[in-house]
Formats: structure tokens, C-alpha cells, sequence
């Protein structure tokens, strides 16, 4: 019941029809197309359909995805068997935009995203026996896999794949497997590449590991074949669409800001920076432990599997956290467009989660270290909530969305339609309340399983914790910026809410330039 009440939550927010799309999810859904309908990469003829997504690359007057192709790939399938099923465009045979990118982020993102954390934990022995549901349950409602998790984007699909291949190849705690599970992750290694080009840091460190582990010849080569054949689709594709294996859709970029931001360093990134540490870390715009709070256990975590000498474990672990987040920092565009939380640092979710799942077990058993876990799950639980209840997409210019964007617009009256306020009716608003006081109840019983009781205090501990953050917010909030209330505006136009958009410009107007702060 508690996977099944994940997978419910995962799912609740596809559904609405609003007027604008989002650029990286709109290009790969033409690219699944294109090859599904017309055998082609080249994306004119859904675009003109469609429209035309900014993540563009051109060539040779060819317009193509400039995406890793993973997701679309595997999208194709799913279009080829639902197309007849879906209501079709007026004078088209394409099927609608919406209801096809709904069950397209159902089936291949939100599935999978939902149970990915249940097998982490279940395939790592020293978090079997410490009561794994309960900690994946919380991994996967106090993480950005739950944001990231309801968008058609690639990055929680490549988490998932890179979560696979790591669990299936280092086997943490764990024996190593033969040479048929080795391929297996090996496979999953690739297909992570296929989906994230940045992936390739995690699974090189993952291939490094099996050398240095001086893993047998055979179990090796299944891997390394399990990876080629991952990533032959990508190099297929590259070769498709731009005339060489090697070469992505980066070097084509189509939009002149995006050719200059891939012009810097490699491919856009270069040394980080401490801004870039500052903002995908700890930022109130796009900070993992901002939104993620509970996350801050990884140190904890891997000390512990420092201490039970699995130094083998923790030396990949670590490298990989410091690897990539030392890409995401490096990142020219380290804000990553129109998103929540930080968006390039989600295919390490997973792996941070193996060390925090190790800390909240051992927090759990002392009844002080399982209140303060419990303010962590309830801070983790309540920011990732709030970036789904009204949109997860938050431009750039917000550098505290959740407090800029989601708390007015909550005070607007302003909710996300999801599948059961579309489906029968309800007021959408009515039912977020309704997820809300789901999740408390899944968390509370999850921390009760870990603390073996004491279940009132959690209660208490987390109300009171969210409370006090929403005090907060209130108490620290400025006046609201005239830009950013304009911004805001627009931002609801786009989801559909013309009513507050309106509201908002109204009240911009019926106050003095004094007032509102312009010169």
C-alpha cells in the first residue's frame, strides 16, 4: 500500500491543458514523433504543428532536438501504440499535445522515478534489515525525484538508470553479482548516457571502480558490452542527425544564447565557481539542500559506511558527489532555465540517498536524532510539495520561488489542475490539501516504523516545524517586487490562470509608482 500510495502522488499531477509548454520537455516529444510517425530526426513537421521549442539545433537547415535522445527513444513505442487511442488534433493525425505528454510523463518518467528508491534501498543488504521501506518512502517524498518525477524531462529517467547500474555493479554491501547482472548494469550504464550526456562522469567512475576492484575478466567484459550496447542508440542517432558519432546536438545549438553558453569551457562548463557552489547547493532558487534538507546526512552516511570498513563503498560514493557537483557548479547556466531545485545535480539524487538512508536509520535509534530527522523530513517533504501544487517550472528571475511564486499564488487561490480535480470535478486546491495531509500521514507512519513508536512526538515536531517555516517566510518576506509580480503574472498566463494573472496586473496598476518602487 505505501508503494502503491508513492506511485499515486507521483502521478497525481498529470493532467490540465495549459496554453504554453515547456522548451525541454516539447522537444522531446516532437523528436518521439518525428521518428514514430515519419521515420525522421527532423522535427519541422511536429513543429509546425506544435510549435517550436528553443532547445533547437540546426544543421545543414534541418531543425533537430539538441537533447540526448534517451527519453524520445523510448517514447517512440508508447506513441506508436497509443496514437489511435488519443483525441487527434483537428485536421491532423496527431494526437493532442497535452493528454500525449501526460501519459508519455507517466509511463516512462513517474513509474519509474516513484519505485526507484524502493530498489536502492532494497538492494543494498546493510539497509535491508533497518527497516527499508520506511527509508526509501521518505527518500522518495523528501527528494527532488518527486519534482523531477512528474516532468518530461531526462533527468530523473537517467537517475534511475544510473541508481540501476550502480546498485547492479558495486553492489554496496553486497557480494559482486555474474557476469548476466553485470551486463545488466553495464546496459543500464549506457542507456543512462543515451538519456543524460553528463552521466558519463558517473559511469566512468562506476568503470573505474570495477578496475580498480580488479573485478574478474569475464564479469568486466559483460559489462563493458552491456555498456556498448546502452549506448548504441546515441551514437546511432548522433550519426543520424549530425553526421558523426562524437557530435551532439550542443555544437549545433540553434537559439545565439545558447550558442554562447556552449561555447564556454567544454560544452558550456568550465572550473566551478562559488556562486555556482553556493547556488545548486544551498541557494533558496535552486539549492539541492534548500529544497532537500534532509539530504545534508550524506557526510553523516558516509561516514558510517566509512566506519564498517566499506571504504570501497564510500571512495566511489564520494567521488561521485564531488564530481558532479562540481560540473552542476561549473556550469555557465548553472540555474538550468525554468525549473525547481537544481536541475543537474538530480541524476546523483539517488546516490546521495544510499548514505542519508544509512544516517536516518542510525538517527532513528536514539529518540533525540529521530525528532531532528523528523524536522528534516518535514522541511524536505514540505519544499519538494511546494514545488509541484502550483507548477514545478520557475524562471531564473525568482531567486526564492517557493516564497516569490507558490505562497502568493496559493494565496491567489491559485492550485495545479492534477488527474482527480480533472477527472471528477473537484476543486483542485481541495485536492493538494488532500495529497498534503497524505503525505504527513505516509511520513509520520514511515519515522514511527524507524523510531518503533514514539509517533505523537513526530507529529507534533513536524507541524510544528512547517509552521515555523511558514512563519518564516511571512516575517522575512519584502514587499512584493513590481518586476517579479509582473513576472509572476505572466508565469500564471502561462499555466492558464489568466483570472489571477489579472488580478495581479490590477493591483500593479491601482497602486502609485511611489508605492510599487518605480523610478
Amino acid at each position: 500500500m505505501v508503494v502503491i500510495a508513492v506511485v499515486g502522488l507521483y502521478l497525481l499531477p498529470a493532467a490540465g491543458h495549459p496554453p504554453a509548454t515547456n522548451p525541454n520537455e516539447l522537444v522531446r516529444i516532437e523528436l518521439a514523433l518525428a521518428m514514430a510517425t515519419w521515420a525522421t530526426v527532423d522535427l519541422d513537421s511536429p513543429a509546425r504543428v506544435y510549435g517550436y521549442s528553443e532547445d533547437l539545433a540546426r544543421r545543414d537547415d534541418r531543425m533537430l532536438a539538441d537533447k540526448a535522445p534517451g527519453l524520445s527513444l523510448a517514447a517512440v513505442p508508447v506513441v506508436w501504440l497509443s496514437g489511435s487511442l488519443l483525441p487527434s488534433i483537428p485536421d491532423s493525425d496527431l494526437p493532442r499535445y497535452w493528454p500525449l505528454r501526460h501519459l508519455l510523463t507517466g509511463v516512462l518518467v513517474a513509474l519509474g522515478t516513484a519505485l526507484l528508491c524502493f530498489f536502492v534501498a532494497a538492494g543494498i543488504s546493510d539497509l535491508r534489515d533497518k527497516g527499508w521501506i520506511p527509508l526509501a518512502l521518505i527518500a522518495a517524498l523528501g527528494t527532488p525525484l518527486w519534482s523531477y518525477g512528474t516532468v518530461f524531462f531526462g533527468h530523473a529517467p537517467a537517475a534511475a538508470l544510473i541508481a540501476v547500474a550502480w546498485v547492479i555493479l558495486l553492489q554496496p554491501g553486497n557480494a559482486p553479482g555474474g557476469t548476466r547482472t553485470a551486463f545488466l548494469g553495464g546496459l543500464s550504464a549506457g542507456l543512462a548516457i543515451t538519456t543524460e550526456y553528463p552521466t558519463a562522469l558517473l559511469v566512468a567512475i562506476v568503470f573505474g571502480s570495477l578496475v580498480f576492484r580488479r573485478v574478474p575478466p569475464r564479469q568486466l567484459g559483460s559489462a563493458f558490452a552491456g555498456l556498448a550496447i546502452g549506448l548504441l542508440p546515441v551514437l546511432v542517432y548522433h550519426q543520424v542527425a549530425f553526421g558523426a558519432p562524437w557530435l551532439t546536438g550542443y555544437v549545433f545549438k540553434a537559439d545565439p544564447g545558447f550558442q554562447q553558453i556552449h561555447a564556454t569551457g567544454l560544452s558550456g562548463v568550465s572550473l566551478p565557481t562559488i556562486e555556482g557552489l553556493w547556488g545548486v547547493l544551498f541557494s533558496s532558487a535552486r539549492g539541492l539542500f534548500f529544497f532537500s534538507p534532509v539530504l545534508l546526512l550524506t557526510p553523516i552516511g558516509l561516514w558510517l559506511m566509512h566506519r564498517r570498513h566499506r571504504w570501497r563503498d564510500v571512495a566511489p560514493l564520494t567521488a561521485a558527489i564531488v564530481v558532479y557537483v562540481a560540473f552542476a557548479a561549473g556550469f555557465v547556466d548553472w540555474q538550468a532555465g525554468w525549473c525547481a531545485a537544481a536541475r543537474h545535480l538530480v541524476p546523483i539524487v539517488p546516490l546521495l540517498a544510499i548514505p542519508t538512508m544509512m544516517a536516518m536509520a542510525e538517527m532513528a535509534r536514539r529518540r533525540w536524532g529521530l525528532l531532528v530527522l523528523a524536522g528534516l523530513v518535514a522541511l524536505s517533504a514540505a519544499r519538494g510539495f511546494l514545488t509541484l501544487v502550483v507548477t514545478p517550472f520557475f524562471p531564473p528571475e525568482f531567486d526564492n520561488p517557493l516564497g516569490q511564486v507558490v505562497l502568493p499564488s496559493l494565496r491567489d487561490g491559485v492550485a495545479a489542475p492534477n488527474i482527480v480535480s480533472s477527472g471528477i470535478g473537484l476543486h483542485a486546491g481541495f485536492v493538494w490539501a488532500t495529497a498534503a495531509a497524505l503525505t504527513a500521514v505516509l511520513l509520520v507512519w514511515g519515522l514511527g516504523r524507524l523510531g518503533r513508536g514514539f509517533t505523537p512526538w513526530i507529529s507534533v515536531v513536524m507541524a510544528l516545524t512547517i509552521a515555523g517555516q511558514v512563519a518564516w517566510w511571512v516575517w522575512r518576506s519584502p514587499p512584493p517586487d513590481p518586476q517579479l509580480e509582473r513576472y509572476r503574472a505572466q508565469l500564471l498566463v502561462n499555466l492558464g490562470h489568466r483570472e489571477a494573472a489579472a488580478r495581479i496586473d490590477a493591483t500593479l496598476r491601482s497602486t502609485p509608482p511611489s508605492a510599487r518602487g518605480d523610478r
